[in-house]
């Protein structure tokens, strides 16, 4: 603050593009836009659609920019160098789009040091939410990697943005009460909605 939205907008288009030459603003993805950028800001108009010191999940079908809304708004928050306050602390809000199942990876090839990175960074995205395996086996053992990255960080109070291709109620029935309680302390819900992106790119889609 302060901002205004139509600058923010024209240059969100243009982040946009320089990622993903076919980026359109539509009118469904604008309207998400609108919401990110009074979040980023800390914008009290923001608080409509949740609270301002939780971070954002944001939902919808597959294939309609969620990801690279996550990366637009990433190379967005370098422009005026946003921060964030934790406990009287300014840090930065740069951070990383990391997909879930590379954090599982990483698991099973490394354990937990491989996976504490995540645990740790001030600011992370949690790319395709719920896309991951439920449980991996390490040494016998069975962890819901995610279930765990989303407790921790929740525990350290950081700052923790996510994507995800499924609805909340999916969610709700494959984390436990207790990581669907810490996602509700954590997350704003948002929906994105809107054509998938790619089969709208297909100029002589099969018939």
């Amino acid at each position: 603050m302060p901002y205004k939205m139509d600058v923010a907008l024209a240059v969100v288009e243009r982040i946009g593009k320089s990622l993903e030459p076919q980026f359109t603003l539509t009118p469904e993805a604008e309207s998400i836009y609108r919401i990110l950028i009074q979040w980023f800001h800390g914008d009290p108009g923001f608080e409509k659609n949740g609270y301002l010191s939780k971070g954002i999940m944001l939902m919808g079908p597959t294939g309609t920019g969620k990801t690279l809304a996550m990366k637009v708004m990433s190379v967005y928050r370098e422009i005026d160098n946003i921060m964030f306050l934790i406990d009287g602390k300014f840090y930065k809000l740069s951070y990383d789009v990391i997909d879930v199942n590379h954090i599982v990876n990483s698991f099973v090839q490394s354990g937990y040091e491989g996976i504490s990175v995540y645990n740790t960074r001030i600011a992370l995205c949690l790319d395709d939410l719920g896309s991951e395996s439920e449980y991996v086996r390490r040494f016998g053992n069975k962890v819901d990697v995610i279930s765990y990255i989303i407790s921790e960080r929740h525990l350290r109070r950081l700052l923790t943005l996510g994507t995800s291709n499924f609805p909340l109620t999916t969610l709700e029935e494959k984390y436990d009460d207790r990581v669907v309680s810490r996602m509700y302390g954590i997350f704003n819900f948002l929906t994105m909605k809107g054509q998938d992106f790619r089969r709208r790119q297909t100029k002589n889609p099969a018939s």
